[in-house]
């Protein structure tokens, strides 16, 4: 599958969800699967490589070389969190070219404030300043087959006009495609039933109900959290004894 039919794929199958991953063995298991793609996701990511719980504690450097790592183990294609762009317009611009060259098909750049933090409530950026990192980013892609995809995350500051508005800008400015986090449902509601210029994406978690008018859902961390659970269990298991209460 190539980055120009993915949307097409998923809109015509509005029940997919994107997994993401953040470790080796997760995203190996996921790509045997043949998932149409898989979003190698900042915040998981930090916490797989410096024990972080935050994707702005991760570098540049960090992130792209796990990148290259995970390239070798695709079966579909490969989302790159370009995350808040690692700094100004002309950080993105580096930031973009680095992670395309290191296996990112598409690259996923979101509206926070650098450094991008892990929270409920970030703290977003101008639209300006947006659009100057968008641009950056497209201008430093070398194949025309990359796209963007723009992760708006300040539905609590700007509203849904604001959102809408952004969303204008960005087509114009050539983004391939908007992703929705930090919603509630009828939020979400009213912008699938408006007639935007660009596929519209959400973040998925347990719990999240299929809305009609949205092209696909982007995983937030399941299998990770899922993952946890059972670690946490399995510690518990060993600090009470597990050994001498397996051999009774």
């Amino acid at each position: 599958m190539t980055t120009n039919n993915l949307l097409t794929y998923l809109d015509q199958r509005p029940e997919t969800i994107i997994p993401a991953s953040g470790d080796g063995n997760t995203f190996k298991a996921l790509s045997q699967e043949k998932f149409p793609a898989i979003l190698l996701d900042g915040t998981l990511t930090s916490r797989n490589l410096i024990a972080e719980d935050s994707q702005g504690m991760l570098t540049l450097s960090e992130y792209a070389k796990f990148l290259r790592d995970m390239r070798l183990k695709k079966t579909g294609l490969l989302i790159a969190d370009l995350q808040s762009g690692f700094g100004n317009p002309l950080n993105t611009y580096y930031a973009a070219k680095e992670l395309e060259r290191s296996g990112g098909d598409i690259l996923l750049l979101n509206d926070q404030t650098y450094p991008a933090h892990t929270t409920a409530k970030p703290l977003t950026t101008t639209p300006e300043e947006l659009i100057g990192k968008l641009r950056a980013a497209k201008d430093s892609l070398e194949n025309p087959a990359t796209q963007i995809w723009i992760k708006l995350e300040g539905l609590h500051s700007y509203g849904i006009e604001g959102l809408m508005q952004r969303i204008q800008y960005l087509a114009r400015a050539g983004a391939d495609a908007i992703a929705i986090d930090h919603y509630e449902p009828e939020q979400l509601t009213q912008l699938a039933q408006a007639k935007l210029p660009l596929p519209l994406l959400a973040t998925w978690q347990p719990g999240t109900e299929q809305i009609d008018g949205i092209t696909g859902w982007l995983d937030k961390g399941y299998l990770s959290t899922v993952i946890k659970k059972a670690q946490s269990q399995a510690i518990n298991f060993i600090k009470q004894g597990g050994l001498a209460y397996a051999e009774k």
